[in-house]
Formats: structure tokens, sequence, C-alpha cells
């Protein structure tokens, strides 16, 4: 089973096909932990949001372009792009975009070793 991951924002919207299992995702926990001073802890939990990882060891010039665009993008709109992944049941979530890009492998600029990182979050 292959997931399509859907990024949007204010200027386009694109779609890739994510071949490469496993889509990592991880809780990032907001708590604080306490100790009184009889000893005991007790715990505020102020949230709890998931961070998506997802590779490719290969991609076209034509889709890390796209990719790329959306991570720039972010900063130039304050404004974080929305995540969609219908197969996980994930739709038009808010996420920071993190990218950590592979080098160019052939003339076709294709690239390698793609990651990103797409942290849950509200819109700025």
């Amino acid at each position: 089973m292959s997931y399509t991951l859907t990024l949007t924002d204010d200027n386009t919207t694109y779609t890739w096909t994510v071949l490469e299992i496993p889509i990592v995702d991880d809780y990032v926990e907001g708590t604080g932990d306490n100790t009184t001073l009889d000893g005991n802890v007790y715990t505020d939990y102020l949230f709890l949001k998931k961070n998506y990882k997802l590779s490719w060891s290969i991609m076209t010039a034509v889709d890390y372009s796209a990719l790329k665009g959306f991570y720039e993008r972010q900063f130039t709109l304050a404004k974080y792009p929305l995540m969609t992944m219908s197969e996980a049941g994930l739709t038009n979530i808010p996420v920071r975009l993190s990218l950590s890009d592979g080098g160019i492998v052939d003339n076709c600029l294709r690239r390698q070793n793609v990651k990103i990182s797409m942290r849950e979050s509200s819109q700025l």
C-alpha cells in the first residue's frame, strides 16, 4: 500500500506518492513534572501533538522543487502548510515543515535521501 501526501498553502496544492514505509509518527508531549515538598510528583499536562517523518530514497527534481517551495513559503507567508494523508485519516492539519535535502545524484537533478519532518501545530 502506498500513501499520498498532499500539502496546501495560499499559493498551491501538491501531492506526492510516498512509497517508502514506515512513516514515523512520534508524540510530542507538553508536560511539566513538579515535585511537592513532601516528595510527591504531579504533572501538568499541556498538550499532545504528533511529529510525522517521511523519506524518499530518490525524488524527482519537480517533486523536490515543489517540496522546497512549501518549506520556503512557510517563512515568507508566516503560515504553515496544511498536510493531508487520507490513508492515515489526516486532513488539512497545519504542520511546521522541516526539510533535510539529499544531494543531487544525476543529470536529471534527482535528489537522494530526502527527509521531511512535519510537526502538528495551530496556524500562526
